[in-house]
């Protein structure tokens, strides 16, 4: 019998920003979120980074979607050449 929570999303998409206040900290061209036992966690191809900006505190990821945007806080970022992996803390919207 379902309960109402999901423990198991999985969401991808073709673009998104990783942002530092109004700036892009990061561009990344395909990304996929899982949530699974509470934890959401981002993978993530980088198209372009500023590895400055990608170290500062109050990172924000930020994905289109019909109707406006989703956006995630950043708890910790692991910034590869192409790739990145994050762990997120709850959706913002």
């Amino acid at each position: 019998m379902w309960d109402g929570s999901y423990h198991r999303v999985k969401l991808r998409g073709t673009a998104a920003a990783i942002l530092y206040g109004y700036h892009t900290a990061a561009a990344v061209r395909s990304w996929t979120i899982r949530k699974h036992e509470g934890a959401w966690t981002l993978t993530a191809t980088i198209d372009r980074a500023d590895r400055f900006q990608c170290r500062q505190r109050g990172l924000i990821f930020s994905a289109p979607r019909a109707g406006g945007f989703w956006c995630w806080p950043i708890e910790t970022l692991q910034l590869g050449e192409t790739q990145l992996q994050a762990r997120l803390g709850p959706p913002e919207q």
